[in-house]
């Protein structure tokens, strides 16, 4: 694995290169984007292990940071999905040039789904989409996430009921615009983008995902949507918890690697 960054100097995105352990015939490639800054910890592991068997399989995979997150450039709350959109943009034509291929298969887990969804609309060349517990509509991902803030705060020793700061969630701050911004995120009414192929992994029945399945059908997508019993960044059981999925990575690594064309 090779890391490092990319990028120009005011937007540094840390990335992490698996470089494939065998030859395909066909080289392939695949980025992988994360969930953003709530949700970035719990998936680490997650993501690390399916890039490692990505790789072990023969892909070139790129994992990355968005500006303001991780190891990247620029502070919490100065990222947006537009921005995070471009991020993808760049990792794009970055893993393409470092593979040697034209086509680059995009993995989003959660919110990275919506941005690497964004990221299509907005022109980036992504041959095959997968979306992972995708977060579809912006205010029922803020709505869980603030459920879940609020189920931390009663659950402290020592609860402080009238001291409440509106621009941290989860640890990481999230700025007034930013919040505008995810509570008007529908993917459902958005541009799709020129994408020959999108799957959509649920690890339970969505309703949203179904619709965004039949959205995708209506433009002409080849569209399919697996729901796999598995662990959950969508139903977590403690906020703390590491993603220990299995079933869904096993199926994105069958899907992307496998012999289906």
């Amino acid at each position: 694995m090779n890391v490092g960054f990319f990028g120009p100097p005011e937007a540094q995105r840390f990335y992490a290169h698996h470089v494939p352990s065998v030859s395909l015939a066909r080289p392939r490639a695949v980025l992988l984007c994360n969930p953003g800054p709530q949700e970035f910890r719990q998936a680490h592991f997650a993501l690390r292990t399916l890039a490692d068997r990505l790789a072990e399989r023969g892909a070139h995979v790129l994992r990355f940071d968005y500006v303001g997150t991780g190891d990247s450039a620029g502070a919490s709350d100065v990222g947006s999905l537009d921005g995070w959109a471009d991020d993808v943009h760049d990792a794009v034509d970055e893993l393409r040039a470092r593979a040697g291929v034209s086509r680059v298969s995009v993995v989003g887990l959660r919110l990275g789904a919506a941005v690497a969804a964004r990221a299509a609309a907005r022109g980036t060349r992504i041959h095959e989409l997968v979306l992972w517990d995708p977060v579809i509509r912006g205010a029922r991902y803020l709505a869980e996430l603030d459920a879940l803030q609020e189920r931390i705060r009663l659950d402290l020793a020592y609860p402080i009921s009238d001291i409440v700061d509106s621009e941290t969630l989860l640890g990481h701050r999230m700025s007034v615009t930013q919040r505008a911004e995810l509570e008007a995120l529908d993917l459902r009414h958005e541009p799709r983008g020129a994408i020959s192929r999108v799957t959509i992994f649920t690890a339970a029945p969505d309703d949203d995902a179904a619709a965004m399945r039949e959205v995708y059908r209506l433009d002409g997508v080849t569209t399919d949507i697996q729901v796999l019993p598995d662990a959950s960044l969508a139903h977590p059981v403690w906020h703390e918890d590491t993603l220990l999925a299995r079933a869904i990575p096993a199926a994105i690594l069958a899907r992307l690697l496998g012999d289906t064309p």
